[in-house]
């Protein structure tokens, strides 16, 4: 079977089928590192993704999948303590369920301006060294990696199954006009001390996350909807660097080293569903908003048990 996609997306859910014995090939026009992917802040928190119940079940499979990957010094996967701020009262977060460790934050343990949050164990995943990583796996398990544009699915010809993991390619290839770019720029920035992950989503002034990734943090960002523009704008880009500076004032100040921008692939709901298509049987696995990562394991174990399912009728 093929899968299209060489995203966290197409790589994982490539990588749980190939693992249980089908024989896979990925099909993408981009391979890692030139993939959105590689872009993400990639740590476990279910942003912009719906519906809420249905995520809610992927991100809880996705988070204990991340926890044993963090016994794996391949994986580039590590375990980090996160604090979610808010300025007012803000109910229990909807996806509290599917992590360890979560508790109230007081105002007096919140940064200047906030007066309350939680705190919970995040799993963050390096993309530079997991998409590789998620690749080996595959192909030790027998998959096959092929950089291919795919422009309809009749290019599949020959094939009884394929899974569309094309993220915001499948706009295109699924006449899918609901599926949309959210701009989300990021700074790079020296790491002045800093080894939690700290984040305001709540803020009507715009979102700030910082994510540590070795000598270095991830800050963020933006979430433009139907914004195609990849170009650097530097006063997004300063910011995202004040608005993560009023979560840790020594980020003002931080030496900035990069900055990127990758377009998230929106929608009012993931879809994940079958479709039939004369001889073909397709799974479609898009439209993750910003929690692709975080969702990555769920989805794909999904997938799995969809084309089980089809295999075994």
């Amino acid at each position: 079977m093929i899968v299209l996609g060489g995203g966290v997306s197409g790589l994982t859910t490539a990588t749980v089928l190939a693992e249980a014995g089908h024989a896979v090939e990925v099909w993408a026009a981009a391979l890692p590192p030139n993939t959105t992917s590689n872009v993400a802040a990639a740590f476990w928190y279910p942003y912009r993704a719906f519906p809420f119940d249905r995520a809610l079940a992927w991100a809880k499979v996705a988070y204990a999948k991340f926890v044993t990957l963090c016994d794996d010094p391949r994986a580039g996967v590590r375990m980090r303590r996160a604090y979610d701020y808010a300025r007012t009262p803000q109910p229990r977060p909807w996806w509290a369920d599917a992590v360890r460790g979560l508790t109230d934050l007081p105002a007096a343990e919140c940064p200047p301006g906030f007066s309350s949050g939680w705190g919970f164990d995040a799993p963050v995943i390096d993309t530079r060294v997991y998409l590789p990583y998620l690749r080996a796996r595959l192909e030790a398990a027998g998959g096959r990696v092929i950089q291919r544009r795919v422009t309809s699915f009749a290019d599949a010809h020959g094939q009884d199954i394929v899974i569309n993991c094309c993220g915001l390619g499948a706009r295109e290839l699924c006449d899918d006009r609901s599926l949309h770019p959210v701009r989300g720029q990021l700074v790079h920035v020296d790491n002045p001390g800093i080894d939690q992950v700290l984040l305001d989503e709540h803020d009507g002034g715009g979102i700030a996350y910082v994510v540590p990734r070795g000598d270095h943090l991830v800050l963020g960002g933006t979430a433009a909807e139907h914004d195609h523009a990849l170009e650097i704008r530097p006063s997004e880009a300063d910011a995202i660097v004040a608005r993560c500076a009023a979560l840790d004032p020594r980020l003002a100040d931080a030496a900035r080293r990069t900055d990127v921008v990758g377009l998230r692939p929106g929608r009012a709901a993931i879809r994940l569903e079958g479709e039939a298509r004369g001889d073909l049987w397709i799974v479609h696995n898009y439209g993750h908003g910003g929690a692709g990562v975080t969702l990555s394991w769920g989805c794909a174990a999904e997938v799995l048990a969809r084309v089980a399912q089809r295999l075994a009728a």
